[in-house]
């Protein structure tokens, strides 16, 4: 089943909004700013928003990343000493341009509007979820009682809290993650990762070439970073010159493989499972029945293990299993590398519930529901559990 000709067919039909912690008020140090937008990934539009309104980027706090095709709305902050205003921006013909509102059935495009005032800046994950709403089409009358057996081990068990597609958009190629060569001290290596992936490039190496013909198509810290190694800078300096949340998307999204790989092997040895594609010709595993719900409910898995024991037999192997075959080494654990520091530990819930979900439309072709999950939990992953064979 390919997902994306179920969803997604346009970005209407994947309806994302933020559920802050908190309202704003009338007070605090930090503006509260609402950013609606379409067709636009949520580091773009900050870009796009940090440069016009000149604001630096570093002062705009934000909750999450929310998916680029798709209509979103989200929560920013910023410090008082900046004024801000209602404002949106179109792409017209590569350029973005101010504008007086955005269609958002249309317009690639967002607004960003004050709703009042905080006390502190967002950081990532202060908010309480995301509701979605979304529409699936081409939803063949075969794929109804799937989807309706599939929903009823969903409301019995939850569902595995994968990380979704988005957290590997730094994936160029399969397996091939900029943060093993950091992990190795081959900076080089990362930066030809980051830009091809594992594809042969007879002219790395040659920056002026290279700068010549990736720049229509590059970030501007992107183009900063092959004109410091023009100049002659190594490729670790040069490697600084990205931006530290682009840094971190790196480590980001091997850490977030690795507990991806820790899930798929624990369900696949502890229950009945069916195996769902997924990308980069990777694979994900859904549990068909649960023997233990109230101790897979319970179950957290961590990063590392470093910081969180794991008195789980089964877990601990499979965790020991996972970190030999990647040639995973302790002493990489919290290591600083590249101005960040990489394979912290942490705790993520194994399974997830969906709240209110709900069935909001049906018609022969198509269905649109509603439903929310928590902070970190990928609609894309239950949608692919509710439509798999």
């Amino acid at each position: 089943m390919k997902l994306y000709g179920k969803i997604k067919t346009r970005p209407e039909d994947f309806v994302v909004e933020e559920i802050p912690l908190s309202e704003a008020g009338e007070e605090g140090n930090y503006h509260l700013l609402r950013l609606k937008k379409r067709d636009v990934s949520t580091l773009e539009a900050l870009r796009v928003f940090s440069r016009l309104e000149k604001i630096p980027l570093k002062e705009i706090g934000f909750a999450g990343l929310k998916d680029r095709y798709a209509v979103t709305t989200q929560y920013l902050t910023v410090p008082v000493e900046y004024p801000v205003e209602r404002v949106c921006y179109r792409l017209v013909r590569n350029r973005w341009l101010r504008s007086e509102d955005i269609d958002f059935l249309s317009d690639m495009g967002f607004c960003v509007e004050p709703v009042g005032r905080v006390k502190r800046p967002l950081t990532l994950g202060d908010l309480e979820g995301n509701r979605f709403t979304i529409v699936i089409r081409n939803f063949e009358k075969n794929m109804r009682r799937r989807f309706y057996c599939n929903f009823e081990i969903v409301r019995r068990y939850g569902f595995p809290n994968y990380f979704g597609e988005q957290r590997f958009g730094s994936v160029k190629s399969r397996d091939d993650f900029v943060l093993r060569y950091l992990l190795k001290g081959d900076f080089e290596g990362a930066l030809r990762s980051y830009f091809f992936g594992k594809s042969r490039i007879d002219f790395w190496g040659d920056w002026r070439r290279l700068y010549k013909t990736l720049s229509p198509a590059l970030e501007e810290y992107e183009k900063d970073l092959i004109r410091g190694l023009m100049r002659g800078l190594t490729p670790e300096k040069a490697f600084r010159i990205l931006p530290k949340n682009v840094r971190l998307m790196f480590n980001f999204a091997f850490q977030s493989f690795l507990w991806n790989e820790f899930l798929r092997r624990y369900i696949e040895a502890r229950y009945p499972f069916v195996r769902v594609p997924f990308v980069n010709n990777w694979k994900l595993s859904y549990y068909l029945e649960v023997h233990d719900p109230d101790y897979l409910k319970e179950l957290h898995i961590p990063y590392t293990a470093k910081e969180h024991s794991v008195d789980d037999f089964l877990l601990r192997r499979v965790m020991a299993e996972v970190f030999r075959e990647y040639g995973i080494k302790r002493e990489w654990f919290d290591r600083e590398v590249g101005g960040m520091v990489v394979m912290t530990d942490g705790l993520r819930k194994a399974v997830v519930f969906p709240r209110n979900f709900k069935i909001l439309e049906k018609t022969k072709r198509s269905m649109k529901l509603t439903f929310t999950l928590p902070p970190g939990s990928y609609a894309t992953v239950l949608l692919r559990f509710l439509l798999k064979g």
